[in-house]
């Protein structure tokens, strides 16, 4: 990547300020943002806060800005710039589904997509943008830029994961019905998600549910979704690629408290998968699996412009060096019942024939057996293909 020379005076307010949105320590984030990058802040903030004609406040407290469909962020994408592009685009096909649907196990209770809006949503032709601060998107493109280099650098990055391994495969998408835990000792930089990541080479999509201080400045369970296009990635919707179409808000929600042994434990759908016609790669959530948005074909210059060569579901965590470590899923080593087990059942795949069928030819993989585990129970009756992950993390 290129580098702006920067003055000396300049680098260190850019550096202030990113102190002061992470509240951590500037060593802990070895990144800088460039005076380009700064100004395209300041016009993305300008741009939203013209277009927005609605706001609609959740019950966490969150507002959402319902924004003109063509002035939300990922249209400053320049890939997107000159596409053809409408608030009521749909996909243009589906995969074929599998005929028997998992219903939800005994105790277990499904998040729906407007779950404590009371059916508010945004005007025609506008999307929902959870409202943000300069402050935030400093620390949302601080985050974004150090995630890949975090992923790769044990012993601070953990996983533990249910994964194909099938080289000869190739998928049309993926999807499970996953299980969320509130986590609040998730600290400073560090973070952990539980999600679904389909990739090929360099090209990722993951999505699902994480605590991350670092990119929302709170402690918080929140939907989240993250994709990278070769050298480019992004975090939600405060950056160029994600195309959202859903009127109600989803992206970066709050879940409600859920702790491991209360009952009910909850749980939400989540689909991601490949227009056969178009190529773009459909996100659906909730109980009615509603089309949230896409992730346009032409952001990606290989990998997953075609299908999808790897998926895998589970949980992966982050914590710098000479920290303790976050916990992961339930935060609780197995203990081999859903009640207290994080957990992703129904796994799915979509063969390059679209056709929707239960994950086949899958291993395990955790990196740290002592603080984060890991099970791949197989096809177990109305659960479908399951998986349990989770532990305390080092200490």
């Amino acid at each position: 990547m290129w580098l702006l020379k920067v003055p000396l005076k300049t680098k260190d307010l850019v550096w202030r300020a990113a102190s002061n949105c992470l509240a951590t320590k500037s060593d802990e984030q070895q990144v800088e943002l460039l005076r380009d990058e700064l100004l395209e802040i300041e016009n993305q903030l300008v741009r939203l806060n013209k277009s927005s004609i609605k706001a609609i406040k959740t019950q966490h407290g969150d507002i959402y800005d319902c924004v003109d469909f063509y002035e939300q962020p990922a249209f400053d994408h320049p890939l997107l710039k000159n596409h053809k592009y409408d608030f009521g685009m749909r996909p243009s096909s589906h995969p074929y589904k599998m005929v028997r649907r998992y219903k939800p196990p005994k105790n277990v209770e499904q998040v729906s997509i407007n779950n404590g809006l009371k059916g508010e949503k945004c005007p025609i032709g506008f999307v929902p943008i959870r409202r943000t601060t300069k402050e935030d998107l400093i620390r949302a493109k601080l985050f974004t830029k150090s995630y890949t280099s975090s992923i790769n650098s044990p012993p601070t990055f953990h996983h533990a994961l249910v994964y194909t391994s099938d080289p000869t495969k190739k998928y049309n998408g993926a999807g499970t019905t996953a299980s969320y835990y509130t986590l609040y000792n998730v600290t400073g930089s560090q973070y952990t998600f539980g999600r679904m990541k389909l990739q090929n080479e360099h090209d990722i999509i993951q999505a699902g549910w994480g605590v991350n201080p670092s990119l929302y400045g709170d402690d918080q369970t929140r939907i989240l979704i993250y994709f990278q296009a070769g050298q480019i990635s992004c975090f939600n919707t405060l950056c160029p690629g994600f195309v959202l179409v859903y009127p109600q808000p989803m992206i970066e929600m709050t879940f409600n408290e859920t702790l491991p042994g209360k009952l009910p434990t909850w749980e939400f759908d989540l689909n991601i998968y490949r227009d056969n016609i178009t190529g773009n790669w459909w996100l659906q959530f909730g109980t009615d699996l509603a089309h949230v948005g896409y992730w346009p074909s032409s952001i990606f210059s290989g990998g997953l412009k075609d299908l999808a060569t790897y998926v895998d579901w589970g949980g992966e965590t982050y914590s710098p060096l000479g920290q303790i470590g976050p916990p992961m899923g339930s935060g609780l080593l197995l203990k081999q019942d859903t009640r207290y087990d994080a957990y992703c059942r129904a796994l799915t795949t979509i063969n390059e024939a679209h056709i929707q069928e239960d994950a086949k030819h899958t291993h395990i993989s955790s990196i740290d057996i002592d603080f984060y585990l890991v099970k791949d129970w197989g096809f177990k009756s109305d659960f479908g293909h399951l998986m349990t992950y989770g532990g305390p993390g080092p200490r």
